[in-house]
């Protein structure tokens, strides 16, 4: 399992990298293990202002149907629309071009709480 040191990371399987005043989201190696193959994805839409836990889409797997919610408060800058066309890039290059959102922060305060590369690798060892 892959998990770049230059990425911060939720409990729930996000990955965000910060670009300014920006944060760019997808979905960790681990989390999309998890899921199993993606058949279809729903994004939030550009514009949209989000606070952290909003619903913001969903993705759907062979088996079941699978709520994303928001790793950070802000308004959705830019919306990684291809996944909907190639749902198998995110499992192909989760970090790169399987990113998911880009969202202009409005709560730093969100950013100190993610954790770092080790804490994700330690937390996900255990389950």
């Amino acid at each position: 399992m892959s998990v770049p040191t230059n990425l911060k990371y939720t409990r729930d399987h996000y990955w965000i990298r910060q670009e300014a005043d920006q944060a760019v989201i997808g979905l960790t190696e681990r989390g999309l293990e998890k899921l199993g193959m993606i058949l279809f994805i729903e994004l939030p839409e550009q514009g949209a202002v989000l606070g952290q836990g909003y619903y913001i889409g969903a993705v759907e797997t062979a088996e079941s149907e699978h709520d994303l919610l928001s790793p950070l408060s802000g308004k959705v800058t830019a919306v990684n629309m291809l996944l909907e066309k190639a749902t198998l890039m995110l499992h192909e290059s989760p970090y790169d071009k399987g990113w998911l959102f880009r969202v202009a922060c409005s709560e730093p305060s969100e950013l100190e709480q993610l954790w770092d590369a080790q804490t994700y690798g330690q937390n996900n060892l255990m389950e």
